[in-house]
């Protein structure tokens, strides 16, 4: 894992700054030298970014050129979000590349920006990068989030090209939909350098997280309280034949399972076609995890045989025995999805049409059906996904609809826990108004008797983590309002900073395992060449591992496994405590031996394990 040492600390970062050609986020009086390249936009790279704004952000905002005395330049872009806007692509500034670009190119783009007014309660302005296709496309060459004060600071982000793209097929894209601020950008410049300039050498500006700290206070609280609820007490008694204590045996104690559950998204072609990167996708995935859930292979359409390669329903079901054969915690993802976009085509071509009132059937139809043809594979479901961003469904019928989805589900699989799923809920400092609706729809759909049995967390996260307290105080605000367990659901960390992204992923492994709520976290994917944002991967294309599966393997499989040897006292006694999970418990003296199996199960009392050697 990435260690908490001294060396790390903050004191030392300007220095190792300084070694690495690396600018740390904060105020500079002069620009930073960019080596020679090409230009990436058109013309002057300020106006070349114009504004884009949704319909509805359209009296929110205000975007202007105005003069500017800034480290370097006179003019700046003024972005005044007047009003609380959501979603952050409401409001934006957008250039397009006036070159073509290849996979692999490297380009950077650099910018000063300052927050002039400031109401977020973080007390600093916010704006996001994003650099992908130029029209609607998950897979970023860059995303980011970087938080502003009010002095100016250079922002260097060199980036990679994940695909290739014809003169003005890409688009960089500044995004303003926050809270209410004012924000000044100035000093752009975007620079293509094709592979004349190795992305490692280029400088750019490092980014942090409150609670990164060696000795972060909320760690150290994190880690006692670890100690004392992921833990149980045991007792092994060794007697002999006549029911003696027997002195002196040795007892072995090996734990094989965690009662946590630690999962991942999976793609059932991997686990049922034979490849060498098949049959390595397998190993590493009994390797390192307990728990699982389909990607997309349980989604409407593709249940239906609406998407195209490698998918169907045979080969779903042949996964999911795979998985269950060997142990595997498996949950469904997901019965309703309901934006228009991620409905079958069938039902999307009934909208507006005289038989629209046939949908609300049709999706308890689908439920039914694939609750059906999956009985007893699966102990958990998604059953409602991202409805802050998803609502067709609801617009058009009301949200008095949702509660029967889980009510039918309920009647089908009346022994699996019923979620309700949706991202960016994990950090109120930072979604707000993603935190309000998650608990203002959870509260509803309970009073309107949905029968809601967890709360699922998606914790996507780009190169600017959340403070781990912030989502501490999250976990707790739901706890004391729903008392219901919490899952990670789609957890990773989608930045190329792979110092940063193995120290988070520590972090947010600690304090997931820390909160008494949570239940379990779910990697959205593992291995680069599977997964919706190759660089949040563990594993490299060619298996390598990064230092974030490090950090996975070091925590989870060695510090949060129980392992012991030791010997019975004179009243044949040995006391201990572990990790909760399944254990192999083994007693040796005398030449005779005794094996056996036990659990040490959350929240049970102390374990008596009694042991007779022959």
């Amino acid at each position: 894992m990435i260690p908490l040492t001294r060396q790390s600390a903050r004191p030392f970062l300007p220095v190792l700054a300084a070694l690495c050609g690396v600018l740390l986020a904060g105020p500079l009086a002069a620009q930073t030298p960019l080596p020679a390249g090409e230009p990436l936009v058109a013309g002057d790279a300020l106006t070349a970014f114009t504004p884009q704004l949704e319909p509805a952000a359209r009296d929110q905002a205000r975007l202007e050129i105005v003069p500017a005395a800034g480290p370097g330049f006179s003019r700046a872009w003024r972005i005044a979000t007047l009003k609380d806007t959501s979603p952050m692509a409401a409001i934006e500034l957008r250039a397009l590349n006036a070159r073509p670009v290849a996979v692999g190119d490297v380009a950077i783009l650099r910018f000063f920006a300052r927050a002039t007014e400031i109401s977020d309660e973080t007390g600093g302005g916010r704006v996001q990068l994003v650099v992908r296709r130029n029209g609607v496309d998950w897979n970023s060459s860059f995303e980011g989030d970087f938080t502003l004060n009010r002095q100016w600071q250079e922002i260097l982000v060199p980036f990679v090209w994940s695909q290739d793209f014809a003169a003005e097929g890409a688009a960089l894209m500044l995004r303003f939909g926050f809270k209410r601020q004012t924000v000044e950008i100035g000093g752009l410049d975007a620079i293509y350098y094709g592979k004349s300039q190795a992305f490692a050498s280029l400088p750019r500006t490092r980014f942090t997280y409150a609670g990164r700290e060696p000795d972060a206070p909320w760690r150290q609280q994190a880690l006692a309280h670890i100690e004392q609820i992921r833990k149980g007490d045991f007792a092994v008694k060794v007697t002999d034949a006549a029911g003696r204590p027997v002195a002196g045996a040795k007892v072995t104690v090996m734990q094989t399972r965690s009662a946590f559950q630690w999962g991942a998204a999976l793609q059932m072609e991997r686990l049922s076609v034979d490849t060498p990167d098949n049959l390595r996708y397998r190993q590493v995935t009994e390797e390192l995890f307990n728990a699982a859930s389909t990607e997309n292979d349980l989604k409407w359409p593709v249940w239906l045989g609406e998407w195209q390669g490698g998918f169907s329903q045979a080969q779903t079901l042949a996964g999911l025995h795979w998985l269950q054969d060997r142990g595997f915690y498996l949950r469904g993802h997901v019965f309703v999805w309901p934006g228009r976009k991620n409905l079958p085509q069938t039902v999307q071509d009934l909208i507006g049409t005289p038989r629209q009132a046939e949908i609300p059937a049709l999706v308890l139809e689908h439920i039914r059906e694939e609750a059906r043809a999956t009985k007893g594979l699966l102990r958990e479901w998604d059953v409602l996904n991202e409805p802050f961003t998803n609502h067709d469904l609801m617009d058009l019928f009301g949200r008095e609809i949702m509660p029967a989805w889980f009510q039918t589900a309920r009647e089908e699989l009346p022994d699996a826990k019923l979620f309700f799923n949706d991202f960016s809920n994990h950090d109120a400092t930072t979604d707000a108004d993603h935190v309000k609706h998650f608990e203002a729809t959870t509260r509803f759909l309970l009073e309107h008797g949905a029968p809601v049995d967890g709360l699922g967390l998606q914790a996507h996260f780009n190169g600017r983590p959340n403070a781990p307290e912030n989502i501490l105080a999250v976990l707790d605000r739901y706890q004391a309002e729903f008392h219901l367990p919490v899952r990670m659901t789609e957890f990773d960390v989608w930045t190329r900073d792979e110092e940063l992204q193995a120290d988070f992923t520590r972090d947010f492994l600690i304090l997931c395992y820390s909160h008494p709520s949570v239940v379990g976290v779910q990697h959205w994917g593992f291995w680069e060449t599977s997964h919706w944002r190759p660089s949040a991967a563990m594993f490299r294309a060619d298996w390598s591992e990064k230092p974030n599966a490090r950090v996975y393997r070091d925590l989870v499989l060695h510090q949060w496994r129980t392992n012991l040897s030791g010997r019975t006292d004179a009243d044949g006694r040995y006391v201990a405590r572990g990790f909760q999970g399944d254990y192999v418990l083994t007693v040796e003296a005398g030449g005779r031996r005794v094996e056996k199996g036990f659990t040490l199960a959350p929240g049970a009392k102390v374990a008596e394990l009694n042991v007779t050697l022959p």
